[in-house]
């Protein structure tokens, strides 16, 4: 009897170390799929509460570089009130650690003042100041005026209240501004309905080290200063001189490139139900941009939109990441930008017909070469009329960079206005802001803080699961558990009878 008993402990203790090891095998398993994917798809949320953002050793890089590398002059760090009101208040005193830090990086070049602005109004007249809050960052006669807002993100539903803390970035443009010659000018046009949704667009824009305005190239000439236009979610055409309108955008803008400018054109599927472009895609057909039509029924012009399940954000498909082509120019312009490509919205962009492939993802015609820098995956459908019109083994165009050579003049157009929100570009979910700003290097800027990203306060959320990893992962987490339990149980149940 002892023997028998003996026995079965055995059989049983086998059976628990069996499990055991099985379970802890598992979990190792399951812990490095679930690391490789987030580091794959960056499924990462910030877990900073304290909101402590020390110097990153990418802006000490950027400033070495940038700044004390140009110039011998000596940057001052101005705060218009008493260094103790700073402190004691909590977004003023995350501002001042950074001051504080780079003043202890750079001692010989970087230093700290306070001005107490209802004291001495007329100083700070001189400097532009509006508030206390105001921080001037000031280099010999040139200086920078920040107001406490341009040192974080906001919602756009809550002005008030920050999302992320842009601390570092905003100091080193404002650094490299205050020892340059020239400051860059981008202007934005307004005279075609243009809409915003919110800012983060012209932030970006300030971001790269442009100072923004607005033009209206209707009644005003492109200023000689312009290093950047952009033109965001028209309503309307650009005008042509023909027998209803004397003045031609088009030519001013045909102008502008002769000399070596830049432009940028975001729209979008919607884009085009609001009338007809013929002005606008003829100027863009000449380079290499033409966007996707079909003749509906009805003889209704539909444009194609770009649907995607298997990368979807949203669940009807809409809302997809895109991806940067694989080798040639794409890739080797947008090397470093992360896969976490947010668009939505979006049409589809096909070269013109007198444009020819020069290679991957490229074409070229005269002294013009189009490349795309981002397309949608292959598994994509354009959709128009509200069914499946065209699919694609490459996947779908939807940014595209067209250089002229002669000229040195360069133009990108984007077919989704959504890449360029508060959603996409202040996230740091999201790679749309460093792909942006790697653009705008491509077109000549290359003194961009790319890899600067705003740092986000405490978050929890994932915001960059497709619609189909999500179900999958529910699915996986829900079958994997229970069929291991009642697998375990049946081995347990059966191997008990028949002890």
């Amino acid at each position: 009897m002892p023997r028998i008993t003996s026995k079965k402990k055995m059989r049983y203790g086998s059976v628990s170390i069996v499990l055991t090891v099985a379970v802890l095998a598992v979990a190792i398993l399951s812990n490095a799929i679930v690391t490789a994917l987030a580091m794959r798809y960056g499924w990462f949320c910030n877990m900073n509460p304290d909101r402590l953002y020390p110097v990153t050793d990418t802006c000490y890089a950027y400033l070495d570089e940038y700044v004390f590398s140009k110039s011998d002059a000596d940057i001052e760090f101005i705060f218009c009130s008493e260094k103790e009101e700073v402190l004691e208040d909590g977004t003023q005193a995350m501002v001042h650690a950074t001051a504080a830090e780079l003043a202890e990086s750079y001692p010989d070049r970087v230093s700290i003042s306070y001005l107490n602005v209802w004291e001495h109004p007329k100083k700070a007249r001189s400097y532009g100041v509006t508030a206390s809050t105001d921080v001037v960052v000031r280099s010999g006669d040139n200086h920078r005026v920040c107001t406490l807002k341009d040192f974080f993100t906001f919602s756009a539903a809550d002005t008030t209240l920050p999302t992320a803390y842009n601390g570092e970035k905003r100091f080193a443009v404002a650094m490299k501004a205050v020892v340059s010659s020239d400051t860059p000018m981008a202007y934005f046009t307004v005279n075609h309905g243009e809409s915003f949704p919110d800012y983060s667009l012209l932030i970006a824009a300030t971001d790269a080290g442009y100072t923004v305005s607005y033009l209206d190239a209707l009644s005003f000439d492109i200023p000689e200063d312009c290093d950047l236009l952009v033109t965001y979610n028209p309503a309307q055409d650009f005008t042509s001189i023909d027998g209803v309108s004397g003045f031609s955008e088009i030519d001013k803008l045909e102008a502008y490139l002769e000399k070596g400018g830049n432009y940028m054109v975001f729209v979008s599927a919607d884009t085009f139900s609001a009338g007809g472009f013929a002005n606008l895609e003829g100027f863009l057909e000449k380079r290499g941009v033409t966007f996707d039509h079909r003749t509906g029924e009805e003889n209704v012009e539909e444009c194609y939109a770009i649907r995607d399940l298997d990368h979807a954000l949203s669940t009807d498909g809409y809302t997809l990441f895109g991806k940067v082509p694989e080798g040639g120019k794409a890739a080797e312009i947008m090397e470093g930008v992360g896969s976490s490509l947010r668009l939505s919205n979006a049409t589809s962009i096909s070269p013109a017909k007198d444009f020819t492939s020069d290679g991957k993802d490229s074409y070229t015609q005269g002294d013009y070469r189009m490349t795309t820098l981002l397309t949608s995956h292959p598994s994509a459908e354009a959709w128009a009329g509200g069914r499946a019109a065209e699919r694609t083994t490459d996947g779908f165009p939807v940014i595209t960079l067209t250089e002229n050579k002669a000229q040195n003049s360069h133009v990108m157009v984007c077919s989704s206005t959504e890449f360029a929100t508060e959603t996409t570009l202040q996230s740091a979910s999201y790679d749309n802001a460093a792909f942006l700003l790697t653009a705008m290097g491509a077109m000549g800027k290359t003194d961009i803080p790319v890899q600067m990203k705003s740092q986000p306060f405490d978050d929890t959320t994932i915001d960059t699961l497709t619609t189909r990893q999500a179900r999958n992962i529910t699915v996986v987490l829900t079958a994997v558990p229970t069929t291991l339990v009642l697998a375990a149980g049946l081995i347990i149940l059966i191997r008990r009878k028949f002890a």
